[in-house]
């Protein structure tokens, strides 16, 4: 691929020798980093895509017609679109080309199969209802392959090629923006476009920033389609998208900025990286997208990510390789979810409001999701506890949650999601420390849920349960793959070494084989039946109950004899604390005043407060809060709160 400014024909807009002279001395600089950039694209996606066998099966199977017999052209599903696999055959086929260790390396017959393939999309310009598709998708996959032909691209597919490519427009938000830039990059490239790149360029750098619009919050979380969390989803191409143009650009008059890598590297690593567990994400992590081995493919992929991060950014390249070892909590307060890592088990408790939103359904993804924020708690120690579980779930007991059995209707609202019913939503904490509060409502079902987080333990309390129910209310302790067995003694419950005490409330326990399918949660996926062993614990507060209540701890390595002694202070609808060893949590709902210890404590106002060797922090689950006064032993604290678009952050108090 040769700049059209170098006056070489072909495949390139030509100049007169008016405009040729004028701007040589200006193209030597873009020519060099264009050139510079070609390079370290094909080096990247060689890398990245490059599988011989797979290609060399693909040329073999291509029929005459540069169509595959297993690929369904005639498919409109909006989501994971069979037809694309077309382009994505390509893509690595193209990949293999252009790889110099390949035995395939600039073969004429791989060559002429590619193209057989890209002319084959061009002439039938495959489409779907989908826009993404059309905008993104699959402008992307065609000019990823256009690039790695390099010179061995024919003229004809490259102009034939443009309409497809050009419908790529830039613009939109968050990492649609970042897709649709990349795409324009590639085809300032491919077209000889400098203004171009350079355009699409600053498009995709822009949004390598910290906001309260859709990207990078502050909390390191990432938000799109409104305030929800995406990590796994838009959030994991986002971070995958900035390493790629990072490593292609780099060394050019286009490299990432200084400023730039912070922020990458704080959302790699005080962002995404913490939901990791055992080399899979966690399923709260993965937002519609928890299809058939999705934590398995989210986790590969940030694995793959913190492996290549060291190349952009060497001077904290012991920070990528250590950071999965880490311990600790971490409250992601702009996303209502908060994250328990100790060395040998992790947990995390995902929530919504009426500002967060807690599932979203798009693609016909998810459809049963409705309450995937409502409070879920979700505990492991291998990574698998809830891997592919989908289709033998029961999701009207996922858990953590609270929720009326007689509920029908469990599909989230679109893209746009389900926001859930109170304004009381917060997290808070440190080290090894923390907590998360809501006041859940869902129709007519309100109830008051905290999770307090601990060295050694997970402790939940509900209270307030009430409201007019369509059937029993049950609150799941538990829902996950039975890998082991289950031993009852009294209010104890063994699952392999976990235990699970219920210390108010009766508790049922269920477990064997459960017969499910896929369709219902992915419709469009198709019949999938599965079956699999689940294990099951909740409480049954009954139909329409009235002021019910709960307390359950979790013990994730079964260490009875050993863990923190723990007292429920209060769990009422005004007040929920607990307090551990040196650490007392309390959830106050309104003002109110609570015996920790030795210390009284009185607030003027709904907060999360907690003490630990570490301190004193607040937080404002309301984000209404100009500031709180704490009465403590006769003494009054006046706490600023953060105010506009820091609302809800924890704070330390002096």
């Amino acid at each position: 691929m040769v700049s059209a400014l170098t006056g070489k024909t072909g495949w390139r807009n030509r100049m007169n020798g008016a405009v040729f002279g004028m701007l040589m001395a200006m193209a030597t600089v873009v020519t060099a980093d264009e050139t510079l950039i070609r390079r370290q694209f094909t080096a990247y996606y060689v890398q990245t895509s490059a599988s011989e066998p797979a290609a060399k099966k693909y040329m073999q199977d291509l029929r005459a017609d540069g169509t595959w017999a297993d690929v369904d052209y005639t498919s409109k599903r909006r989501g994971n679109w069979p037809t694309r696999r077309h382009l994505t055959r390509l893509e690595n086929m193209a990949a293999v080309y252009a790889d110099p260790g390949a035995a395939l390396f600039r073969s004429s017959e791989l060559r002429d199969a590619i193209v057989s393939g890209l002319n084959n999309w061009v002439e039938q310009d495959y489409r779907n209802p989908n826009w993404w598709q059309g905008r993104i998708g699959v402008p992307k996959s065609m000019a990823t392959t256009l690039m790695l032909l390099g010179d061995g691209l024919p003229d004809d597919v490259l102009k034939r090629a443009r309409p497809i490519l050009l419908r790529s427009k830039m613009g939109m938000t968050g990492q649609n923006k970042v897709w649709c830039a990349g795409n324009n990059v590639m085809i300032g490239l491919l077209y000889d476009e400098p203004d171009r790149i350079a355009k699409a360029v600053a498009e995709i750098w822009s949004e390598l920033r910290v906001s309260t619009e859709a990207g990078i919050q502050p909390d390191w979380s990432f938000h799109q389609h409104g305030p929800q969390q995406q990590f796994g989803n838009y959030g994991a191409s986002f971070a995958g998208d900035m390493i790629k143009w990072a490593s292609i650009l780099r060394g050019t008059d286009y490299a990432l900025s200084g400023d730039k890598l912070e922020i990458l590297r704080n959302y790699i690593l005080d962002g995404v990286s913490w939901i990791i567990w055992n080399g899979r994400m966690d399923l709260s992590g993965c937002g519609r997208q928890i299809d058939q081995g999705a934590q398995g493919a989210k986790g590969r992929e940030t694995l793959r990510q913190l492996k290549v991060m060291p190349s952009i950014d060497p001077e904290c390249s012991d920070k990528y390789k250590a950071v999965l070892n880490r311990a600790g909590f971490n409250p992601f307060w702009r996303s209502e979810m908060a994250v328990q890592r100790r060395p040998d088990w992790y947990a995390s408790v995902k929530m919504s409001s009426t500002r967060v939103i807690g599932a979203e359904t798009c693609n016909s993804e998810n459809m049963q999701g409705l309450h995937l924020g409502d409070g879920m708690l979700l505990v492991y120690r291998d990574g698998g506890e809830y891997e592919d579980i989908a289709p033998v779930w029961d999701w009207k007991r996922l858990p953590g949650t609270t929720c009326d059995q007689g509920m029908d209707d469990l599909m989230p609202k679109g893209a746009s999601g389900s926001y859930g019913g109170s304004d009381f939503s917060g997290v808070l904490g440190t080290g090894e420390t923390g907590m998360a509060a809501m006041v859940y409502k869902r129709k007519n079902l309100v109830a008051r849920k905290s999770y307090f987080f601990f060295r050694d333990q997970v402790v939940c309390l509900g209270a307030g349960i009430s409201g007019e129910t369509d059937g029993d209310v049950y609150t799941a302790v538990e829902q996950s793959w039975l890998n082991a067995p289950v031993v009852r003694e009294g209010r104890m419950i063994r699952h392999g070494v976990a235990v699970y005490e219920v210390l108010d409330g009766d508790a049922e326990v269920a477990y064997g084989t459960v017969d499910g399918n896929w369709e219902p949660s992915f419709t469009t996926r198709g019949d999938r039946p599965v079956s699999g062993d689940v294990f099951s614990v909740w409480i049954n507060h009954g139909t329409s109950p009235k002021q019910a209540a709960y307390v359950y701890r979790i013990l994730p390595t079964g260490a009875v004899d050993h863990a923190e002694e723990i007292a429920v202070v209060e769990n009422t609808e005004k007040v929920q604390a607990v307090m551990c060893g040196r650490s007392a949590c309390a959830v106050f709902y309104a003002a109110g005043k609570v015996r920790l210890g030795n210390r009284t404590v009185e607030v003027n106002g709904p907060c999360l407060l907690m003490f630990s060797d570490a301190g004193m922090k607040v937080a404002d689950p309301t984000h209404s809060l100009q500031s709180l006064e704490i009465k403590m032993n006769g003494r009054t604290i006046e706490v600023k709160l953060p105010q506009g678009k820091q609302r809800g952050m924890p704070v330390e108090v002096q």
